[in-house]
């Protein structure tokens, strides 16, 4: 069932045929199956896989496997034939001999087989309460003798080089994008560099690797599971001492809890589907309360039990009203931007632009300008035209979703809550 990354016949031609499969129906038959043969917590109900680097971002890779195939240019075809064929290896036999049985005439198509290579996806539970979007949802594991901060597996790093080696080579020359044999070169160093940390765990003939319970948390108030990724959690001793330090002399911030006054704005344009808009991203002065007694250690209300939410996570330099203000005044522009991105990537097709009101967006995993961001965001007006559509959107919460801030999960916190 396992191949080294040097083995294994070459692989059949990717397929000419520029369909894209439906991705709702992604996974073959080998690989679906592959969640029977591990016994999952109960919590998870049947598992689910969860891809690392997104099906978005792998089909823009799978785009340019046939035009490299088929170059005229020597270098090109050699180093995509190779990153292709290891491709083939990685997926093993039965999972390839599936997507070529789905494809036109037995020819693999190259966005079935990047969707259904074993190490791209993790085994976990069924509708997670964290969607990380087009963002990359790496499995993490404790850093050894760390104050409770988390790194990405050896897996997740090597894909992680990969997915950013990718959108550099996408994004160079003003986005029209440099596909050259560099860039497949590298691509098939960091394959093998996964395929290489992955096989040192034993799959007993299994087509899918073990599922990581220990990055998993579930919450029995809930019934929601989540993913712990980067986030550091400290001990609750650790945690008492951060909030105690955090709440000394912390000013009353009750004035600004119905206030509608919008404490910071930003605007930002892009095409969506062939639609020119105009995204107006809002956070009144309510907005940041709830930012503040949700997600700082100086005012988080440990009183409120109806946190929706098995972790919490926290701005640790976020002392007054001012400063989570002024945080949002930075985030929102890149919050903004990635607004648009998950809007064309889920309801770019809608048939008017009015269909786009009190659509809510609730990502995780985004990258801000280098901090990474869970937020909520809701869509409160669509004026202007169909082909120019102006939208008002209000930031409902934001939070950090990474090394930035320290986590608790709610029996933490209770514990933290009956000795501050």
């Amino acid at each position: 069932m396992t191949t080294s990354p040097v083995a294994g016949r070459p692989a059949p031609p990717p397929s000419t045929a520029r369909e894209v499969p439906d991705k709702n129906k992604w996974a073959v038959g080998p690989l679906n199956d592959g969640k029977q043969a591990y016994a999952l917590p109960t919590e998870w109900k049947s598992g689910a896989l969860h891809h690392k680097i997104s099906k978005e971002r792998l089909s823009s890779m799978a785009e340019q496997v046939t035009p490299a195939w088929n170059s005229k240019n020597r270098q090109v075809q050699d180093a995509a034939r190779a990153f292709w064929n290891l491709c083939w290896s990685v997926a093993g036999e039965d999972v390839a001999r599936a997507v070529a049985m789905a494809g036109h005439g037995g020819s693999p198509n190259p966005h079935r087989l990047l969707w259904n290579l074993p190490l791209m996806v993790s085994l976990g539970p069924q509708s997670p309460a964290n969607d990380p979007g087009m963002n990359f949802d790496p499995d993490t594991e404790p850093v050894p003798d760390g104050p409770g901060t988390r790194r990405m597996d050896a897996v997740s790093l090597a894909l992680k080089a990969l997915e950013t080696a990718w959108l550099n080579a996408a994004e160079a020359d003003n986005g029209r994008g440099v596909y050259d044999a560099a860039l497949w070169t590298t691509l098939h160093g960091h394959l093998q560099s996964a395929h290489i940390a992955a096989e040192r765990v034993a799959r007993g003939g299994r087509v899918l690797y073990p599922p990581l319970r220990e990055q998993w948390v579930f919450d029995s108030t809930t019934k929601q599971n989540l993913r712990k990724g980067l986030t550091p959690f400290p001990t609750t001793e650790q945690g008492l001492r951060l909030f105690a330090a955090a709440r000394v002399h912390a000013p009353s911030i009750a004035a600004y809890a119905g206030s509608a006054t919008a404490a910071a704005t930003a605007t930002v344009r892009a095409t969506v589907s062939g639609r020119r808009v105009t995204l107006t991203l809002t956070a009144a002065e309510e907005n940041v309360h709830h930012v503040c007694v949700r997600h700082t250690l100086t005012f988080f209300d440990f009183t409120d039990a109806s946190r929706p939410r098995p972790i919490n996570t926290f701005w640790p330099g976020v002392r007054t009203f001012a400063d989570a203000t002024a945080l949002a005044a930075t985030l929102l522009p890149g919050i903004g931007r990635s607004c648009l991105r998950e809007l064309d990537r889920t309801l770019g097709n809608v048939v008017k632009a009015d269909d786009w009101l009190d659509e809510v967006l609730e990502i995780s995993n985004e990258d801000v300008d280098g901090r990474m961001v869970f937020y909520n965001v809701q869509f409160t007006e669509v004026d202007g035209t169909d082909e120019a559509p102006v939208i008002q959107a209000v930031i409902e919460s934001f939070a950090p979703d990474g090394a930035d801030g320290p986590g608790f999960t709610r029996g933490d916190l209770d514990l933290i809550a009956g000795r501050l």
